[in-house]
């Protein structure tokens, strides 16, 4: 879908700085915004949570031991006591 919208000068050049401060394109930094917009409330809550708890800033091999973790510990809790 493309999508036209007229703004006015000033508010052109203030959506240009804040995009150039995300070393970003005034048409990615819509997107983006956009984007995050129209993500479903529970995943907008899930990313609030995870920047809460520090999680946003986890590297790819923290999330993948996180995951390896949480579904050992799933796993253990299905046994039966002294398996």
């Amino acid at each position: 879908m493309t999508l036209t919208i007229d703004l006015p000068d000033e508010q052109t050049e203030a959506l240009a700085v804040k995009a150039r401060a995300q070393w970003l394109s005034s048409e990615q930094y819509v997107r983006q915004l956009l984007e995050h917009d129209l993500v479903p409330e529970w995943l907008r809550k899930s990313w609030e949570s995870a920047r809460d708890a520090g999680l946003d800033r986890l590297s790819m091999d923290e999330i993948d031991a996180e995951i390896g973790a949480a579904r050992r510990a799933r796993r253990e809790s299905r046994l039966p006591p002294g398996a």
